[in-house]
């Protein structure tokens, strides 16, 4: 803590003190080496003038501002949403019900919404396509994450549901008996 608030600025550090604290000034050695030598300096008044007093703030707000790209959690996020697919596709197909429906149609479509935007930003790049074509790219697929979640929840809540419209194309994809007679 005393060796953040040496280095970082602080209301006592001038450009001269900064240096001298880096290594461009005189060695100091010892316990309170980071401490600055202040001199010609006689007063508390001339030490701390109103423009040189500045906030020092280490709450978790403050270290998230700093890092705000930081793609470890939703990458994290990612997985885990892969990870449950593949133990609620079965359980949907097998008791299928407006839960596991909705479940799935919200996973399935932030599952498919990550892959196009992944394609998107890596493919559809500022310096091949220019400025507007990489954004155009990006509605695109956020439009389409849109009109599939729609889908997706109509099929569910006005029709037979999405597991349930799984089976019946399953059972309508059989070829029929008839077709293997020979002649």
């Amino acid at each position: 803590m005393l060796f953040s608030t040496c280095v970082k600025r602080s209301a006592l550090l001038s450009a001269v003190i900064r240096k001298q604290i880096i290594g461009l000034g005189p060695k100091r050695t010892g316990f309170f080496s980071c401490i600055p030598v202040i001199k010609n300096a006689t007063t508390p008044s001339t030490l701390l003038s109103s423009n040189s007093i500045r906030s020092f703030n280490t709450t978790k707000m403050k270290l998230q501002e700093e890092k705000p790209h930081d793609h470890a959690r939703l990458w994290v996020i990612e997985k885990g949403t892969s990870a449950i697919l593949v133990a609620l596709i079965p359980f949907g197909l097998l008791i299928p019900n407006r839960l596991f429906d909705s479940l799935l149609a919200i996973l399935i479509t932030a599952h498919t919404f990550w892959g196009m935007e992944a394609v998107m930003v890596e493919y559809v790049r500022v310096l091949l396509f220019g400025p507007l074509i990489p954004k155009i790219a990006i509605g695109f697929v956020y439009a389409m994450t849109v009109l599939m979640l729609g889908g997706l929840f109509y099929l569910i809540f006005n029709d037979i549901g999405l597991c349930r419209a799984f089976w019946r194309i399953w059972r309508n994809m059989r070829k029929p008996k008839d077709s293997f007679k020979r002649r």
